[in-house]
């Protein structure tokens, strides 16, 4: 058996490998909530840039159709206005050559 005094000695030692011991464990668990932090920005900053590029593709898409109605809708506009011209135009001749009549039965 060992004396008095060196089990004091022992107990006194085994303090320090405790605390050691115990801030190795704190260490290490401080170690992995930084790596599963690292991980859970990694994740957070792929899922929003995902978000990002979903919404900015839906919006895009939008204004792509949105502008293939507006551009239909000028088309229309303009086969209409050039339509209406025609019209007037044909009008006038008709004016015109009804005037023309008009004034050759005038020269007799």
């Amino acid at each position: 058996m060992s004396p008095p005094q060196d089990r004091s000695r022992n107990s006194c030692s085994s303090e320090p490998l405790a605390k050691c011991l115990q801030a190795k464990k704190d260490l290490e668990a401080a170690i992995s909530g930084i790596v599963k932090a690292e991980q859970q920005i990694k994740e957070n900053w792929r899922e929003v840039k995902a978000k990002i590029h979903s919404h900015i593709s839906r919006h895009l898409e939008c204004l792509r159709s949105r502008e293939v109605w507006l551009f239909e809708q000028v088309d229309l506009i303009q086969q209409l206005k050039e339509e209406a011209l025609q019209q007037q135009a044909q009008q006038l001749y008709w004016v015109r050559s009804g005037c023309k009549l008009i004034l050759l039965h005038w020269d007799f």
